[in-house]
């Protein structure tokens, strides 16, 4: 499906083997009928990878173990090395999945801003807004509704170590993860194209929407000592603060702020998965 601008808003389909690192991302037409043996084990990896979720939530990435795995899953040790090489590459493979469902996420909020836009009859500049703040505010939004995945993606993505960051460049998550922020890049064009922004490179203002989330995101976790850093108004006024700078009426953010806090909130809260 298209939206008014042109932009699929569908999800792209990352289809991804986790069996043995390296894994890759597979196109639609490199996909053939697994064996019964590969879907076995695909069912197989699919098991492992639901209980590590599981006991990740509920004991967090330090006190998770292969041998902690092993028993909840009553496996041999021995039994999960054949499927992966350690706590890490379980790591990069359940990054794989969250980066899907954020790209699915997507797809569904950019449908959700092309029906509020139809229902309150936004001009095209409004719209444009509202789809790239949308876009963000799926990512930003993940410390409320998917705190888990937020934290797995952070443990690579903010974490120096040299082995994880290995683990997540093998198992392929970079190329997904850049393709879900080219969506961004999209809607940010798209934004210049019909005059909400002032011309300005896309990708440079897509890593700068990113890394300021990443902060304010960060940020929340002191919410409990001090209120303004767990508020959402933080995000708003960072957003605001960036569109204005790229040239968006004080009236469209305005606008574009009320609708996105509905719009974000018809994803709602699902269970972690």
């Amino acid at each position: 499906m298209r939206d008014r601008f042109g932009l699929d808003t569908g999800a792209n389909t990352f289809q991804h083997t986790c069996v043995s690192l390296p894994t890759h991302t597979l196109r639609s037409d490199d996909m053939k009928k697994p064996t019964r043996r590969e879907q076995k084990r695909l069912e197989t990896t699919e098991r492992i990878l639901d209980a590590a979720m599981q006991l990740l939530t509920e004991d967090g990435y330090e006190a998770f173990t292969i041998a902690r795995l092993a028993r909840e899953l009553n496996y041999a040790v021995g039994a999960l090395y054949r499927y992966f090489k350690g706590k890490d590459a379980i790591l990069a493979a359940l990054q794989l999945r969250i980066v899907d469902r954020i790209d699915r996420d997507l797809a569904v909020v950019g449908e959700l801003v092309e029906r509020r836009v139809v229902r309150d009859t936004l001009d095209s500049k409004t719209a444009a807004v509202l789809h790239v703040w949308a876009s963000i505010g799926v990512y930003e939004s993940l410390t409320r509704r998917h705190p888990m995945h937020h934290k797995l993606l952070s443990l690579s993505l903010g974490d120096p170590r040299e082995l994880i960051a290995n683990e997540v460049v093998d198992a392929g998550v970079l190329e997904p993860l850049g393709q879900v922020l080219g969506r961004l890049t999209a809607r940010l064009d798209q934004a210049v194209e019909v005059g909400a922004f002032v011309p300005g490179e896309g990708r440079q203002r897509t890593m700068v929407l990113w890394g300021s989330s990443q902060g304010v995101m960060q940020l929340r976790k002191l919410g409990r000592f001090e209120p303004l850093l767990g508020d959402r108004a933080l995000a708003d006024e960072l957003y605001q603060g960036l569109f204005a700078g790229w040239g968006a009426p004080a009236e469209t953010l305005e606008v574009a702020r009320r609708a996105v806090h509905e719009v974000l909130l018809q994803l709602g809260t699902p269970a972690e998965s």
